[in-house]
């Protein structure tokens, strides 16, 4: 099982990193019995037991699996932008939602950033906002009123389900599996398209990811292929 130790030793890396704490996970219990016993000889560590929280990921247990979420992260970025108090929206992005540079006055480009980058590290376990949040990064360094809009309706429909995560349950089988799409021409600003895909291993979704591919396809046929190829790719 997952356990977290902590490491009181180095006081610079302390300040540069203020949470080091890491994780040892394996089958094996005598080796990372091993390996705590190690490392309490060369460093200060604490051992923390099961691992309940690290990084902002909280982690519970039961006798089905593991479940991961970010809800006390969650609560504290709408507590930080004043979201709480709005009413939450039934998806991440409008459908067959686009956008387009330059749309709107601009926004204050600081707090914009900050708010997507936010968003990037909360996809750790909310795969369902990887599309909206491929959308909104395309506009960090020229953000408009339209781009902001957009991550408030990401935020809002966090709202909706803060503690949504990932569960990771053992299974009979170790099957492999890929879901790929892609849409074509998606884009307004250049006609390129965006690729996503996701990747299961016992029917425990493992990989995930969504992002603007860097070439224009002539053909939804030739996008359909570079899509698969991508998937594959993924798979071995």
């Amino acid at each position: 099982m997952p356990t977290t130790l902590c490491s009181s030793r180095d006081l610079v890396g302390r300040l540069l990193y203020p949470n080091s704490d890491i994780v040892v996970t394996g089958d094996d219990l005598a080796e990372i019995s091993h390996l705590k016993r190690y490392l309490s000889e060369e460093f200060e560590i604490k051992d923390l037991g099961q691992l309940r929280y690290f990084l902002g990921i909280e982690v519970a247990r039961s006798s089905r699996g593991i479940y991961l979420s970010q809800r006390k992260y969650v609560l504290n970025l709408l507590s930080e932008t004043s979201i709480l108090g709005c009413k939450p929206a039934n998806t991440p992005i409008e459908a067959n939602g686009h956008l387009s540079s330059k749309e709107g006055d601009p926004v204050d480009k600081g707090r914009y950033q900050r708010l997507v980058r936010w968003l990037i590290y909360l996809s750790h376990t909310h795969p369902d906002i990887s599309f909206a949040i491929s959308l909104v990064s395309q506009y960090m360094h020229d953000p408009h009123l339209t781009h902001m809009e957009a991550v408030l309706r990401i935020l809002r429909y966090l709202k909706s389900s803060p503690g949504r995560g990932i569960f990771f349950s053992p299974l009979n089988h170790l099957r492999v599996e890929a879901f790929i799409d892609a849409d074509w021409v998606g884009s307004p600003n250049d006609r390129r398209s965006t690729t996503s895909y996701c990747t299961f291993i016992s029917g425990n979704l493992v990989t995930w990811q969504s992002k603007k591919q860097a070439l224009v396809a002539h053909s939804s046929a030739k996008e359909e292929f570079h899509t698969m190829a991508h998937g594959i790719c993924e798979l071995l």
